[in-house]
């Protein structure tokens, strides 16, 4: 079972990335309750042998992250296609040993919670 969530949801990539001067509060603390929800269905399902993947599926150029364009190329940002590619790589990985895990689709790393 796989997740699409973001990094909007990391507490602890917030004292980072919003240092100082916090905001967009329902956008973080919706995608902070649906991580919560992928780590309690991981461990409920984990004994049935279902794993439950977690993914940010990285920095994509969408109508969602418009207002970003202007560091779209400093950042990285990807048409949506290959950061379809992405998520489908980290889905195949996904595995028992991965549940519940949340994955940067951008580099395969564990981002923190």
């Amino acid at each position: 079972l796989v997740i699409i969530t973001s990094q909007a949801g990391s507490a602890e990539w917030r004292t980072t990335q919003n240092a100082n001067k916090g905001g967009d509060y329902g956008h973080h603390m919706s995608r902070a309750a649906c991580n919560m929800a992928g780590v309690l269905l991981a461990e409920e399902l984990r004994p049935k042998g279902i794993a439950v993947i977690l993914l940010h599926p990285g920095f994509n150029r969408t109508t969602m992250t418009k207002k970003y364009a202007h560091i779209w190329d400093i950042e990285g940002a990807v048409e949506p296609s290959d950061g379809a590619k992405r998520v489908l790589y980290e889905t195949i990985q996904g595995s028992l040993e991965t549940t519940g895990k949340f994955i940067n689709c951008e580099d395969g790393r564990q981002i923190p919670w």
